[in-house]
């Protein structure tokens, strides 16, 4: 849930901001797939999640707020951590089996899912509107995917996996729209809690085994870890200064940021399955965001609420 904001709109800044986090985010992605599977995804995340719990820590006690890092909520943290740190790791591993641009499209289907979670547990109704956004997204996902599969080399496991991390990042947000409507919770409660869990299983995973990575493999690692972190602070300040009408739509963003960086770095180029159906996906999903917030701007629910 974005923080409530204390300052006055200045949507320049909050759009700076919000490009600013998509470069970092989708810089965090590009540090994780150049590690590729020599470095297991939860040795990354761990050490991300120890630079995310010092920043939030000392941000929180430097800023006089210490406070943040309580609460009561524990069920409704677990739930929302829990499906999101699911999502991470299935998130990390996508990006070491398919192209960059691939794995950023599907997570675009996070919206979609995002809807029919909400039909099933929440009671919400779907009307026309909604289920031609969702026909028009699902059809551009069946154009991306239609030449991966049987497709040997990892291929349609990662489009699963890809798959699985817009799933649960739909639970994760369902859960958060539930924290923000009655719980309350501020966005550094909600991100600390997050953290702290999925660094608690990512540290599960040294069991099976931790490589020593070499100087170079550590510099990328730290870096996704700071680039991850000062990403989601960037983006949270973003909604102090912006309506989230005017926040939300930026981050398709991330789609052209994994061409021009699986282009850059990995000499990947999106396959013509992936130019036509990804435009499908990213209308789709933007559909839905527009009919969000229309409906939320015309029931008068507090200004937290909707922006949640």
């Amino acid at each position: 849930m974005p923080p409530q904001r204390t300052e006055p709109p200045r949507p320049v800044v909050g759009i700076a901001c919000k490009i600013a986090s998509v470069v970092l985010l989708s810089g965090m992605a590009a540090c994780v797939k150049y590690l590729g599977s020599a470095i297991p995804s939860g040795q990354t995340i761990f050490v991300r999640g120890l630079i995310s719990i010092a920043v939030l820590a000392l941000g929180a006690w430097g800023f006089g707020a210490p406070h943040l890092l309580l609460t009561r909520n524990w069920r409704s943290h677990a739930l929302r951590s829990l499906s999101g740190t699911v999502s991470m790791f299935c998130l990390f591993t996508a990006l070491t089996l398919i192209p960059f641009a691939d794995v950023m499209a599907i997570t675009f289907t996070a919206p979609m899912f995002l809807t029919l979670l909400a039909m099933v547990f929440l009671g919400e109704r779907i009307h026309a509107f909604r289920w031609s956004a969702l026909a028009i997204g699902f059809a551009g996902v069946a154009i991306m995917v239609a030449p991966h599969i049987g497709f040997g080399s990892g291929s349609a496991l990662g489009i699963a996996v890809a798959f699985g991390a817009a799933v649960f990042a739909a639970l994760a947000m369902m859960f958060l729209r539930a924290m923000s409507g009655g719980g309350g919770e501020h966005a550094v409660t909600i991100t600390f809690y997050f953290t702290v869990t999925s660094t608690a299983f990512a540290a599960l995973t040294a069991i099976a085994g931790w490589p020593a990575p070499t100087a170079e493999q550590w510099l990328f690692i730290v870096a996704a870890g700071f680039l991850g972190v000062f990403g989601q602070l960037l983006m949270t300040f973003s909604y102090r200064y912006a309506e989230a009408s005017t926040i939300a739509p930026l981050d398709y963003g991330n789609l052209l940021m994994a061409v021009v960086f699986g282009y850059a770095f990995f000499d990947e180029i999106p396959e013509r399955a992936t130019w036509i159906g990804a435009p499908l996906v990213v209308a789709a999903g933007a559909i839905i965001l527009w009919r969000e917030y229309r409906l939320a701007a015309g029931s008068g629910a507090p200004r937290e609420i909707r922006e949640a």
